[in-house]
C-alpha cells in the first residue's frame, strides 16, 4: 500500500460485544455496537505489561440494563482505513470490559445515556486475579518469560533487549533461585523486572504494544497467532537498547503555532504537533532527595557477617552511557540532567548523600545458587540503585504531545521507540539574529514512554508522554 494514498484517519469498522450466557445453551450473546461507539482510547505504557483503555458508548436502546452488564463482557474491535484504490488496512483488538467508569443521562426525557467503560487485555485480567506460589531457577529474563508463557499463555518479543535470538540474554544479573511468594503474575513480573539491569545499570521493562498493520507494503507483518488474535505484542526491553535506536520518523514532528494544516503539503500536515504540554521539570532538588544524584548502598550478609558498601553517582552513570555511545552520540549533544558546576559549600552535588539503602541477605540459602537479592560480585549491588536513578532522571524534562494518528500508524510507532521533535523556541528575534528558531533543549530525539490512541468520530489522535536525557549545546 502506498503511504501517500492513506486516508487521513482510521475508523472503527466493527465493535462486537459478547457475553457468555448459560441461558442460551452457553452460546455467547452478541451485540453490535459499531454505530454506538463515540470514542475509543487505547493506552500503552512501558510500566504496564498489558494494554488498557476506555470506550464511550451512546445507549438509547437499554442495551446494558437489559443484558445485566457485569464487567466481564468481551469486545472485539476492527479498526481500518483504505487507500484511494480501496486497499484495506486492518487493526484488530480484543478487550474485556472491566466496569462502568461513569454514566451520564443525555436528554431531557432521560431515556438515553452515555456510558464510559474501562477496558483491559485478557492476559491483563487473568494476570491480576490468579496467583503464583512456586520456585523458579534461571536468569531473571528467563523466569519472566516463563511466567508470561505458562501463567498467561503469551510469548515475549525480546528485540528491544538487543538480543539477536530469543535465547540471547543481555542482562547483568546471574542466574538465581527464587520463590514467588503468592503474588499475581502481573505483580511477580514487575517484582522480577525491577531487579533486571544492563551492565551500566539501566532498567528493563515488560510492556505491551498494539499489533499494527504494515502500511509500507513490505510484508513485514506479525506472524504470531496469539498476538494477532489479541491484537497486542508482549515485549521485554531495556533502556540502553531503546535509546540507541534511530527515530521512527525521518521528517520530524514540528510544533509551530503559525503553521496550520491548510498551508502545508499533505505529508507535512500529518507531522504537526497539535498540542504540547511541558509539566513539572528541572527538579534537581527532588532528584537529590530521592537519591538519584548520589546514594549509598550497604548490604550485610548474615551468613558471613560481612558488610559491603558502595556509592552511586548519577554523573558517573551518565558518563558511562556516553562512553557506550548511548547518549551524546553527536558532538553538540550533552547530558541535560545535572549541572556539574553546581556547588553547595564548595562541594558538588555528588558529595551530598541524601539517600542511604541497607539490605540484609544470606548468601548460601539455596546452596551455590543466588537468591533474588544476592550478588556474587558485590560491585553489582550498585546496579540496584543505578536502575532507579536513571529511571528518575529520564523523567526530569517530560513532554506530552498530541499528533495525528495516521503518522503513528504509518510509522508503526509504539512505546519504546524514538521520536524526533522540533519545537519552536521562545526567542522571537531568532531569525533577525540569524539563529535557529528551534528550542535547543526541547527539540531533539525522545523516548516514547506512554501512548494513548484516541479514536473518535472522524478523528484519530495520539497523545504521547516522551522523555530524554540530553539536549543540544548552543
Amino acid at each position: 500500500m502506498s503511504n501517500t494514498n492513506i486516508k487521513p484517519q482510521f475508523v472503527i469498522k466493527s465493535a462486537i460485544l459478547t457475553k457468555d450466557n448459560p441461558n442460551f445453551n452457553k452460546r455467547s450473546l452478541e451485540i453490535d455496537l459499531t454505530n454506538s461507539v463515540l470514542e475509543l482510547s487505547i493506552f500503552e505504557s512501558l510500566d504496564i505489561p498489558y494494554l488498557s483503555g476506555n470506550m464511550t458508548v451512546l445507549d438509547n436502546d437499554g442495551i446494558f440494563s437489559d443484558m445485566a452488564f457485569q464487567g466481564t463482557e468481551r469486545i472485539e474491535f476492527v479498526l481500518g482505513t483504505g487507500d484511494t484504490e480501496n486497499t484495506t488496512a486492518i487493526l484488530n483488538k480484543r478487550f474485556i470490559l472491566t466496569g462502568i467508569q461513569r454514566k451520564v443521562k443525555t436528554n431531557e426525557s432521560g431515556n438515553a445515556s452515555v456510558f464510559t467503560f474501562t477496558l483491559i487485555d485478557e492476559h491483563g485480567f487473568l494476570g491480576r486475579v490468579s496467583k503464583i506460589s512456586k520456585s523458579y531457577d534461571g536468569s531473571l529474563e528467563r523466569i519472566v518469560k516463563n511466567i508470561l508463557q505458562n501463567e498467561l499463555g503469551r510469548q515475549v518479543d525480546v528485540a528491544y533487549t538487543g538480543a539477536l535470538t530469543e535465547f540471547d540474554e543481555q542482562s547483568a544479573q546471574q542466574d538465581i533461585k527464587c520463590i514467588i511468594p503468592n503474588l499475581t503474575p502481573i505483580d511477580a513480573i514487575k517484582w522480577l523486572t525491577s531487579r533486571i539491569t544492563t551492565d551500566i545499570g539501566s532498567p528493563y521493562f515488560v510492556y505491551s504494544t498494539l499489533v499494527l498493520p504494515d502500511l509500507s507494503g513490505k510484508g513485514n507483518e506479525n506472524r504470531n497467532t496469539e498476538d494477532n488474535e489479541q491484537g497486542n505484542v508482549i515485549r521485554l526491553g531495556n533502556l540502553d537498547t531503546m535509546l540507541q535506536q534511530k527515530p521512527f520518523n525521518i521528517l520530524p514532528f514540528r510544533f509551530s503555532p503559525n503553521n496550520t494544516s491548510n498551508n502545508l503539503e499533505p505529508v507535512a500536515r500529518q507531522m504537526i504537533i497539535k498540542n504540547i504540554q511541558i509539566g513539572k521539570s528541572s527538579n534537581t532538588l527532588e532528584l537529590m532527595e530521592k537519591g538519584a544524584v548520589m546514594s549509598e548502598y550497604t548490604n550485610t550478609d548474615l551468613g558471613t557477617g560481612e558488610m559491603f558498601t558502595t556509592k552511586h553517582t548519577l554523573s558517573k552513570q551518565l558518563r558511562d552511557l556516553s562512553t557506550s555511545d548511548i547518549i551524546e552520540t553527536e558532538q553538540d549533544l550533552a547530558q541535560d540532567i545535572i549541572d556539574i558546576g553546581f556547588t553547595l559549600r564548595d562541594l558538588s552535588s555528588d558529595a551530598y548523600n541524601a539517600k542511604k539503602y541497607h539490605t540484609i541477605t544470606s548468601m548460601g540459602t539455596y546452596g551455590n545458587k543466588k537468591g533474588y537479592h544476592d550478588e556474587v560480585d558485590e560491585n553489582k549491588f550498585n546496579l540496584k540503585v543505578a536502575s532507579r536513578a536513571i529511571f528518575l532522571a529520564m523523567k526530569k524534562h517530560p513532554l506530552t504531545i498530541t499528533v495525528e494518528g495516521v503518522s503513528i500508524l504509518v510509522g508503526r510507532a509504539k512505546v519504546g521507540d524514538i521520536i524526533s521533535l522540533e519545537i519552536i523556541g521562545d526567542n522571537s528575534n531568532a531569525t533577525i539574529q540569524n539563529e535557529s528558531p528551534l528550542d535547543s533543549r526541547y527539540s531533539g530525539n525522545y523516548l516514547i514512554y506512554n501512548m494513548r490512541h484516541v479514536f473518535a468520530v472522524g478523528s484519530h489522535n495520539v497523545v504521547m508522554d516522551v522523555c530524554k536525557l540530553e539536549a543540544r549545546v548552543i
